[in-house]
């Protein structure tokens, strides 16, 4: 119980010192600004993972989607999705202004203004573009292009929902006191849910069950790429983890770099069980590199939320 309270003293102590905003200036948004571009070479390794995934002849349309997500995901977050996450005023549901963000830069602290939330708005579409690209890898070879491009387009609007109801200090998830520091559940758990609506809908890929012998077993057709994109995907996880600290003032780069050890030491965690496990399943035979992919990822997926305030050794486990 006592460790529990730490846990928790500790992650109000972390949302006092992110939310201090007092003294703003140059550094915090260039930080912001290189985290974002660290976050948007995820779409890279996303990119990479499906392909190595993927049946052999489908790599540029599994491409094209992740390029595609950016383009919708950017228009639609600037003309609906920062309003519904940030905008003012808003309710406990979602923002109700900001749409089609501009601001003024009349004078020069007007000019300070916009160029701190102009940073803000880059790095919260890099979440936004990288909860949408999570379904690309679980609607690859399941639908058309044109459809992908829509859902695209919608689950950026979804995403800025969900995010002001965690994030905004309006939200109703908010208010109850939920902490997510990075967005396990914004950005990953939505993503994993829209896949698996996606997956519902769709059905299975073609050849997968035909009805005409068992099922085929999943076979990647390239665990080089599958590798190469675990690799994009950790070192931007990185960025997306520590760079949720808004900052490096006010003490805010003790919250970065705390954020950074605990995601390093949850991956070397799930690295060690996920090898425990592929060489059991194959009774010290192989090593699958997407077993292995997947228990590093599924670990920085797990500690995204609490990264800035769990104690470093427990992050292991």
């Amino acid at each position: 119980m006592a460790n529990s309270c730490d846990v928790l003293a500790n992650c109000q102590v972390v949302q006092d010192i992110v939310n201090d905003v007092s003294g703003q200036h140059a550094d915090d948004a260039t930080w912001v600004l290189t985290s974002s571009f660290v976050i948007l070479t995820m779409q890279s390794g996303f990119g990479m993972l499906e392909l190595g995934c993927a049946a052999r002849g489908h790599e540029v349309n599994i491409m094209l989607k992740n390029v595609y997500d950016v383009v919708f995901g950017a228009a639609a977050y600037y003309l609906l999705g920062y309003g519904i996450s940030y905008g003012y005023p808003s309710n406990a549901f979602m923002g109700l202004g900001g749409f089609i963000m501009d601001t003024s830069t009349d004078t020069f602290e007007m000019q300070v203004q916009s160029g701190l939330r102009f940073s803000s708005y880059i790095f919260q579409f890099s979440f936004a573009a990288t909860s949408t690209t999570i379904v690309s890898g679980c609607l690859a070879m399941r639908c058309r292009f044109a459809v992908y491009c829509l859902y695209s387009f919608y689950a950026v609007v979804v995403y800025a929902f969900v995010a002001h109801w965690v994030w905004s200090e309006t939200g109703w998830l908010a208010q109850l006191g939920v902490h997510d520091f990075a967005g396990s559940g914004p950005v990953h758990l939505l993503g994993a849910v829209n896949g698996l609506i996606g997956i519902i809908c769709m059905g299975p890929r073609q050849g997968r069950f035909d009805g005409t012998r068992p099922a085929q077993d999943f076979t990647p057709s390239s665990p080089p790429s599958i590798l190469i994109g675990l690799f994009m995907l950790w070192w931007g996880w990185i960025g997306f983890n520590c760079g949720s600290s808004f900052g490096i003032t006010n003490n805010k780069w003790i919250v970065a770099t705390r954020a950074g050890v605990a995601t390093i030491n949850s991956t070397a965690g799930g690295g060690i069980a996920a090898l425990i496990y592929t060489k059991m399943k194959s009774r010290c035979q192989y090593i699958r590199a997407e077993e292995v992919a997947n228990g590093i990822l599924g670990s920085l997926v797990a500690i995204t939320a609490p990264c800035a305030c769990v104690h470093p050794p427990a992050t292991r486990i």
